[in-house]
């Protein structure tokens, strides 16, 4: 509903951030973890809109990818909102589908609230959903950086890149760039 969120940054805490978005200022929950701005300073935020019972919230990324990851931690059973942040701001997305592939549950279990039963029930859960492949490995966001220089927006090289088929063994982002611009 609410896809991203561009303002001036009035306050940052540790659990939240304030953005002023013309007469209004807009609570978004963003952990210090996934990046720290100076007051006064604009900002793009991606965010999910998560309606509760009793409570409207918004959660913001920085990046696009990471809200994806997010959204993809969220259909998993038991996964709330702030665990799947918490994940986020700890775990890079490619360093989570590394370790998808790897059934390598270490990786999550250093994020504070997942044991050893969680991390693995989070991999099995993203394995099995096969949601996993759709999470950016670092070839992706290095392509992506690559277009976005090239002179395409953000979505426009988000949009190229998706029709890229990503799950080609061994796809470097060369090749991805290379496919891209084919459009």
């Amino acid at each position: 509903m609410i896809e991203s969120v561009q303002g001036l940054l009035i306050e940052q805490e540790e659990n939240y951030i304030l953005v002023q978005v013309g007469p209004l200022a807009l609570r978004i929950n963003f952990l210090r973890h996934q990046g720290y701005f100076p007051p006064g300073e604009m900002v793009t935020i991606y965010t999910h809109f998560s309606i509760r019972e009793d409570q409207l919230s918004l959660y913001g990324f920085l990046e696009k990818g990471e809200l994806e990851v997010f959204r993809s931690l969220l259909k998993i059973n038991g996964v709330g909102p702030r665990l799947a942040q918490n994940i986020i701001a700890r775990i890079s997305p490619g360093e989570l589908r590394e370790a998808v592939e790897r059934n390598n549950p270490q990786v999550l279990e250093k994020v504070p609230g997942i044991g050893k039963k969680t991390a693995n029930k989070i991999l099995f859960s993203l394995k099995e959903k096969t949601s996993w492949q759709m999470l950016p490995g670092k070839d992706w966001k290095e392509a992506l950086d690559a277009l976005i220089a090239l002179g395409f927006d953000e979505s426009e090289a988000l949009d190229r890149i998706s029709r890229v088929n990503l799950k080609k063994e061994k796809i470097t982002p060369a090749e991805i760039i290379k496919e891209a611009l084919k459009g």
